[in-house]
C-alpha cells in the first residue's frame, strides 16, 4: 500500500511537520501548579541531601541520594500529567508519595521512568505532535540499554507500544516499522533465564494503584486537555490506550523482572495512585456540592 493510499496519510499538518523531537513538552512557568512542582523538586533535593548527610553519609552519596529523590518526585509528577492531563494536582500527590517510597523502599531508576514517560506521550500525544526521529532514537536506545542489562521485556514492550500506536485513531503507519526495529533489539538483549522474586509490598502497591487508577480510564472519555503544539483536544481513545498500557507495563515488568524493576517503577505507581486519589476526592466534593444544592 503506497503512502498516498495509506489510511493514516490524512494526518494533520502539525503531526507531519519536520523536526527532530515531537514528544517533548514545554514547562509552563506561568502555571501555578507547575511552579509548585518545580519548587517541591528543588526542596526535595536539598532536604534529602541534608537528611542523608545527617545520617553519616559522605557528601557524594548524600548528593546522589538527594538528586535521585528529587528525580523520583519530578518524574512521578510528569507521568501523572500524562495519565490525567485534566487534573494536575494529582501529580503533586503522586510526587509526595514517591518521596515516601524512596525513603522506605529505595531509589527508583530514572532511565526507566524516562522511557515510560515517552511511551505514554507516544500513545496519548499530549505534546500535540507525533513521535519524530529523536524520540524514536531515545526510546529504542533506552530499550536496548535496559535489555542489555538483562531486562529484555523493555524492548518487547517498546515494540508493542509502537504497533499499538500504529493501529489506534490517528496512528502513524511507520510505527509498524519502528515496532519491528524495537523487537529486533530484543535479539541483542540478555535473555538468560534468571530467577526473580517479587516482594509482597510491591504486589500490594500494584493492587492499590490498579484499584484507584481504574476510574481514570472511564473519565478519559470526556477529557478536555489539549495538545501543547497544535492546541487541539487530544483524542480520548488515545489517552485511554496510554492509560491501559501504563497498567500493563506496571504489572508485566515487575512480574517478569522482580524487585529491582518493581522499585524502578514505584514512582510511576505513585503517580497512578496520586491521580486516582485526586479524582476520587474531586468526585466526592462534586457529589456533596450537588447534594447541598438540591
Amino acid at each position: 500500500m503506497g503512502k498516498k493510499d495509506n489510511k493514516y496519510s490524512n494526518a494533520t499538518t502539525s503531526l507531519t511537520e519536520g523536526g527532530v523531537f515531537g514528544l517533548g513538552r514545554p514547562i509552563d512557568f506561568s502555571d501555578g501548579i507547575t511552579r509548585i512542582a518545580l519548587i517541591c523538586t528543588i526542596l526535595t533535593s536539598v532536604a534529602a541531601t541534608v537528611w542523608k548527610t545527617m545520617g553519616g553519609a559522605d557528601t557524594e552519596a548524600a548528593v546522589y541520594f538527594g538528586i535521585n529523590t528529587a528525580a523520583a518526585f519530578f518524574f512521578s509528577w510528569l507521568i501523572a500529567q500524562e495519565l490525567d492531563p485534566d487534573r494536575k494536582l494529582g501529580g503533586i500527590i503522586g510526587g509526595g508519595l514517591s518521596i515516601v517510597a524512596v525513603l522506605t523502599l529505595g531509589e527508583g531508576n530514572v532511565l526507566v521512568l524516562l522511557w515510560l514517560l515517552f511511551i505514554l506521550r507516544l500513545l496519548n500525544r499530549t505534546s500535540g505532535s507525533r513521535h519524530k526521529l529523536g524520540d524514536n532514537v531515545l526510546l529504542i536506545v533506552i530499550a536496548y540499554w535496559l535489555g542489555k542489562d538483562g531486562y529484555w521485556l523493555y524492548p518487547v514492550l517498546t515494540g508493542t507500544a509502537y504497533i499499538i500506536e500504529s493501529q489506534i485513531k490517528g496512528g502513524y503507519y511507520r510505527s509498524l516499522y519502528l515496532g519491528g526495529l524495537a523487537f529486533a533489539v530484543t535479539a541483542m538483549a540478555d535473555t538468560t533465564a534468571k530467577a526473580h522474586s517479587l516482594s509482597m509490598i510491591y504486589i500490594y502497591l500494584m493492587a492499590i494503584c490498579f484499584i484507584l487508577f481504574l476510574p481514570e480510564i472511564r473519565m478519559a472519555s470526556i477529557t478536555e486537555a489539549k495538545g501543547d503544539k497544535d492546541g487541539k483536544r487530544i483524542i480520548p481513545q488515545r489517552l485511554q490506550v496510554a492509560q491501559g498500557v501504563f497498567l500493563m507495563i506496571g504489572f508485566a515488568v515487575p512480574w517478569v523482572h522482580g524487585d529491582s524493576q518493581a522499585a524502578a517503577l514505584t514512582p510511576a505507581w505513585m503517580a497512578g495512585i496520586g491521580v486516582g486519589v485526586y479524582l476520587l476526592v474531586d468526585a466526592i466534593q462534586k457529589a456533596l456540592f450537588a447534594k447541598n444544592n438540591l
